[in-house]
């Protein structure tokens, strides 16, 4: 006789026999006993959970000689042909492979003839959620409205495929995934049957291969009969299997809790010589670290949450009894993700190694409730000095409000003279004849500037000025200002004396912009008219070019190098605050930068 795998072996002939399924074994007693049965069912469910199995098993409920009855006898003929599968009552249809509407037409077709001998005809429909739209369309008036002698039974692991149509015409029924202390025992039982013997961790090791699924649990088991022999221990299944048996795991998950980088490395390598797949290993870790967060927040709940022992439940409570909850968030978020990563890597080992290294050096998290206590009390402490620190933010903040904000307009007359444009100098002078300025002094070259002094008055003192210097600028800018244009001014902000005799000036620009600028007409000699007002005499400006020493002898220049160590004093000053390094303290903190509020509203004009 040819063998017979376990999984058909020792496939369930009754409802006592369903693993881990209690709640559809009672609803089906119950409607066996009160006559209710419907006449269409729908069982759905992960692979291997028992749908197919049960639907046979209510065959033989039904159609029992001595039924109909929640305990069939199995010797009669009709339940030794529906377990054999040999009743011809009985239909079991794949509809993977039978999802036509001709299939259906078929069944309709044999739906109306009376059961050959049974008392009812049992249509079991496999894997139904593949019909075609069609063929579920054709299926439902029969589906909804049988005849009294039929009963459909669908079975589905994707229920949402099935269209809603033929799911409200189902009674539905749901598999659950088993459990693996479930699993452990229904194995533990037919190894005493089959005359194996298989320790508690090997039992286990194959309950968390199945994944769930008992006819997956029973193939592995099968595989480890056929490759160990009849007796065998966790760490020869662990081999067998090429997985790490929960010894190798755990001794890696205690040295990441106790963050032990060499232990947790010298177990990591011995998982790896051992032969261990390291993609596998590092599922199990992410699993193992999950199992001891879900024990850490349920307390005594865990044990209905977790597929573990009474003994492991225990022990995993007390190696984590000292680890704070969100540390075990960040072990088990961080293992997920290496678990991923090493999925996918070329070199697993590399990066399980790196990732564990990281977790065991990685800075303990604060609890932020104490935290958030020890700042109000630094705070409530450190009240006689928030006066003195709301005053130092104070004259930061009129320190920075002279300051060009990234992103925002710049202050002064410097921003307005890069801009250089037509419409500027039109707004510009319009706000100058709102002040009063005479509109009769506008220069004659069409640039729309004004100038404190008109150049085409006749001179009162003709002799040559004086040769001038860089450190005069800041006078002549002072006479342009003062006659109430600030874009002539600003055209003095970005520039150096780079020649000069009497009566002659070369001036040398920051960059091409600020020289294009310079030499639009009326520029020039509005400028000179300015440096007789300063200075006295008559003077001639040239825009000699474009010159480095300009990017940092400029008055703008040494403005932004005076406003960036005023910022920086008052910001080291707010360093030395007691009230301020007591809290940076507090959180173990430094200060990198500080913002005012202005240049916060700088940066974003849409909040208010």
């Amino acid at each position: 006789m040819s063998y017979v795998v376990l999984a058909r072996k020792y496939r369930p002939q009754d409802l006592g026999a369903l693993v881990g399924q209690d709640h559809v074994e009672r609803a089906l007693r119950n409607a066996i006993a009160m006559g209710r049965v419907a006449h269409a069912m729908l069982f759905c469910g992960a692979r291997g959970t028992g749908k197919t199995s049960t639907a046979r098993i209510l065959a033989r409920m039904l159609n029992c000689e001595q039924g109909p009855t929640a305990t069939p006898c199995g010797v009669c003929a009709p339940c030794v042909e529906i377990a054999a599968g040999t009743a011809i009552d009985v239909h079991e249809l794949d509809a993977a492979s039978n999802r036509g509407i001709n299939e259906i037409r078929e069944l309709r077709e044999g739906v109306g003839y009376a059961p050959a001998r049974d008392r009812h005809k049992v249509y079991i429909i496999d894997e139904a959620h593949m019909l075609t739209t069609d063929a579920a369309n054709a299926f439902l008036k029969t589906l909804e409205e049988p005849p009294p002698h039929v009963i459909f039974v669908l079975a589905t692991t994707d229920p949402q495929r099935l269209p809603i149509t033929i799911r409200s015409r189902c009674q539905r029924y749901d598999f659950r995934r088993i459990r693996a202390q479930d699993v452990t025992r229904a194995l533990r039982a037919i190894c005493e049957s089959e005359g194996v013997a298989l320790d508690d961790e090997a039992l286990w090791l194959i309950a968390r291969e199945g994944d769930g699924s008992m006819r997956d649990s029973l193939s592995v088991l099968d595989q480890v009969i056929a490759f160990g022999g009849e007796k065998l221990n966790g760490a020869e299944v662990a081999a067998l299997l090429g997985v790490a048996d929960r010894n190798r795991t755990l001794q890696l998950i205690r040295a990441l809790v106790e963050r032990d980088a060499p232990s947790a490395l010298a177990a990591l390598g011995a998982a790896h010589d051992h032969g261990i797949d390291l993609r596998t290993f590092a599922r199990s870790l992410a699993l193992e670290a999950r199992d001891l967060l879900v024990i850490r927040i349920a307390g005594s709940a865990a044990r209905d949450l977790v597929d573990r022992a009474e003994s492991e439940v225990e022990q995993a409570a007390a190696l984590i009894e000292q680890t704070p909850t969100p540390e075990l968030e960040r072990l088990a978020n961080v293992l997920l993700e290496l678990a991923e990563q090493v999925a996918k890597a070329r070199h697993p080992r590399l990066v399980l190694e790196l990732g564990v290294v990281r977790l065991c050096r990685a800075t303990p998290l604060a609890d932020l409730g104490a935290l958030a206590t020890r700042l109000d009390g630094l705070l409530r402490g450190a009240g006689a000095h928030l006066p003195a620190l709301r005053a130092s933010a104070a004259r930061l903040g009129q320190s920075a409000s002279a300051t060009p904000s990234r992103g925002g307009r710049e202050s002064g007359s410097s921003a307005q003279a890069q801009r250089g444009g037509d419409d500027t100098a039109e707004a510009d002078s319009g706000r100058g004849r709102a002040s009063g300025a005479d509109p009769r002094r506008t220069l004659a070259g069409g640039t729309g500037l004004t100038g404190a002094v008109d150049p085409h008055r006749p001179p009162t003192d003709r002799r040559p000025g004086r040769s001038l210097r860089t450190e005069d600028l800041a006078a002549w800018r002072k006479a342009a200002a003062d006659g109430g244009d600030r874009v002539l001014a600003a055209h003095l902000d970005n520039v150096v004396v780079g020649q000069s005799e009497p009566g002659r000036v070369g001036l040398s620009f920051a960059n091409a912009f600020h020289l294009e600028q310079a030499r639009k007409p009326g520029v020039l000699p509005a400028l000179a008219a300015a440096a007789s007002e300063a200075f006295g005499g008559a003077f001639v400006v040239e825009a000699i070019g474009v010159d480095a020493q300009a990017r940092e002898g400029s008055l703008a220049a040494q403005a932004r190098r005076a406003r960036t160590a005023s910022r920086e004093g008052q910001i080291e000053a707010l360093r030395g605050h007691p009230a301020v390094r007591a809290i940076a303290d507090s959180f173990g903190a430094a200060i990198t930068s500080i913002r005012t509020q202005s240049e916060i509203n700088a940066e974003r004009p849409d909040v208010h």
